[in-house]
């Protein structure tokens, strides 16, 4: 499988830290009258324990916290199997806040989470649907399964606004583990002279937001008598995270 070490160590650490930083809950039932309650338990920094009902809004907050817990657990021992799968050295331990401080990108969270899916309203002449998107190309939706299976967030065609007109990224891509986010591009017909005049026009736009190939945005291209080799894209976004993601 291919992957960027930087990612993995980026996405490892953050698990990690989580885990660390947030208290251990644990789920109980308590016997009240002729009825069990359920109730979750924790011990603080201080050696103080603390339990809540989960019916209270205390006990709802450590509830979540518990599922968290579980869910960061099984995803921890998931990207550990594949580090010691892939890499005999151990991980890295990485500065995360710094790597925040350090980072540029116009996509932050709250830039992210103001962008709204599939607004192009240009028509999808080859559908194919996933997960209840439907992409404008197979090579398309093939990109959005890999960053599915690397845990990337993603929205699709999001309007973008650039001067006095709005462009439709492809993949406005978001690291929350990062807290900034990179764009694909992903160019498909490259045989065709106008759509090549378009994308060079795009190019120059995302420019002029700061958008740098290589480093926060990502092109891939095919043509129509030359459809991308195997394993093509998976190859250039772990290059690209590799980049983004370096401490």
């Amino acid at each position: 499988m291919t992957f960027s070490y930087n990612y993995l160590a980026l996405k490892l650490n953050y698990l990690m830290n989580y885990l660390e930083n947030t208290p251990k809950v644990f789920k109980v039932e308590r016997k009240n009258q002729d009825k069990y309650v359920l109730c979750y338990r924790y011990t603080d920094k201080n050696g103080k324990r603390h339990e809540y009902c989960a019916c209270t809004p205390m006990g709802q907050k450590m509830e979540h916290i518990f599922n968290l817990r579980a869910s960061t657990e099984t995803d921890l021992l998931k990207w550990k199997s594949v580090w010691k799968n892939s890499s005999l050295s151990p991980v890295p331990t990485l500065d995360l806040p710094a790597m925040r401080r350090n980072r540029r990108s116009i996509i932050t969270k709250e830039f992210y989470d103001s962008l709204i899916p599939c607004q192009n309203p240009k028509p999808i002449v080859r559908p194919n649907p996933y997960k209840g998107i439907v992409f404008r190309s197979k090579s398309e939706r093939e990109i959005a399964e890999i960053l599915d299976d690397l845990g990337i967030e993603y929205k699709y065609e999001p309007s973008i606004p650039v001067n006095n007109y709005e462009i439709y990224g492809d993949f406005v891509c978001f690291i929350r583990e990062l807290g900034f986010g990179f764009i694909i591009e992903h160019c498909g017909m490259m045989d065709a002279p106008a759509y090549v005049d378009k994308t060079v026009r795009t190019f120059r736009d995302y420019n002029s937001l700061g958008f740098l190939p290589g480093f926060n945005l990502l092109y891939t291209y095919e043509r129509n008598d030359c459809p991308p080799p195997l394993n093509y894209f998976r190859v250039q976004i772990s290059a690209l995270l590799d980049t983004f993601c370096a401490p």
